[in-house]
C-alpha cells in the first residue's frame, strides 16, 4: 500500500515538473534564440528492483534552428546553422547565446538587453566606430561603409558536446570547462553564417506544447486519483483494525 502511495506521490511531482517546463517553454515563445527544454522521466527502483515511482528532469535542450525574422536594428544578428554568440559577464566569464538582439549603447559598447557585452575581436575600438554605418558579413567581419575600414569581427563559438552546456536562464549557457570549445576564427568551416538585420525566433512548437500540456494534466489527474484512492483504502483498513 505504501508503494502505491509513493508511486502516486512521485507521479504528482514528476508531472508537476513537466508542467512547469511546458509553461516555461510557452512563456518564452517570443524570446529570441530561446531553445525548447525537453523533459525526461526515469523509473525509480528499490533494493529489490521493484518500481516505487518515477522522477523527471531536463532530458535535453532542443538546439534546432528557429525561424529567422527581419529586424530594423543594425546590430541585431542571427546565426543560420551551427554557432553561438559570445557574451562576457561581470566576472569576465564567457557565456554563449543564440539571441542576437544586440545594440550599440550611448557609451559605444555593444551589448544585449541585459548589458552583457558581445564578444568581438576588435581591430578598431568601438568608440571610434561610425554609429549607424556598419556592415556585418556572413563570417562576422564588421566593416565601416563610409571608409571601408575593417573594424573587427564577431566571433562565434561551438562546444564539442551541446549537452555539456549549462543553462543560465534567458537563453544564456555556460560552456563546460572539460570539453573543447571551438571558435569561428580557427574552425570557420564548422560554423553557419551571421545574418545582419535578422533575429532567430524561439524554436518552441506551440501546437506540440499545448498537446503535451493536456497529456500532462491528465497524467497528473490520474496520479492524484491514485493517491486519493490509496488514502481512502488506508482509512478503511485503519477503521477495521480499530
Amino acid at each position: 500500500m505504501n508503494n502505491i502511495l509513493s508511486i502516486g506521490k512521485s507521479g504528482l511531482k514528476s508531472n508537476q515538473f513537466k508542467m512547469d517546463s511546458i509553461a516555461d517553454n510557452i512563456a518564452n515563445v517570443d524570446t529570441n534564440g530561446y531553445k525548447e527544454r525537453q523533459v525526461a522521466f526515469q523509473e525509480l527502483l528499490n533494493n529489490d528492483q521493484i518500481n516505487v515511482g518515477s522522477k523527471s528532469g531536463i532530458g535535453k535542450i532542443d538546439f534546432s534552428q528557429g525561424t529567422l525574422v527581419e529586424s530594423p536594428y543594425e546590430y541585431n544578428m542571427a546565426i543560420s546553422d551551427n554557432g553561438f554568440f559570445g557574451l562576457i559577464d561581470e566576472n569576465n566569464t564567457l557565456m554563449l547565446t543564440r539571441n542576437g538582439g544586440f545594440y550599440m549603447n550611448n557609451d559605444m559598447s555593444i551589448t544585449d538587453d541585459n548589458g552583457y557585452p558581445l564578444y568581438i575581436d576588435y581591430e578598431i575600438p568601438a568608440e571610434k566606430w561610425p554609429i549607424d554605418d556598419v556592415t556585418i558579413s556572413a563570417n562576422g567581419e564588421i566593416m565601416s561603409n563610409e571608409e571601408s575600414l575593417y573594424l573587427g569581427r564577431v566571433i562565434l563559438f561551438y562546444p564539442e558536446n551541446l549537452d555539456s552546456l549549462t543553462p543560465l536562464g534567458e537563453g544564456r549557457y555556460l560552456p563546460s570547462a572539460n570539453g573543447a570549445l571551438y571558435d569561428s576564427v580557427e574552425n570557420e568551416e564548422m560554423f553557419g553564417e551571421v545574418h545582419q538585420f535578422f533575429l532567430e525566433a524561439s524554436n518552441v512548437d506551440m501546437t506540440k506544447s499545448f498537446a503535451d500540456m493536456i497529456t500532462t494534466q491528465r497524467a497528473y489527474s490520474l496520479s492524484s486519483k491514485a493517491v486519493q484512492t490509496t488514502d481512502e483504502m488506508m482509512g478503511v483498513i485503519n477503521g477495521i483494525k480499530r
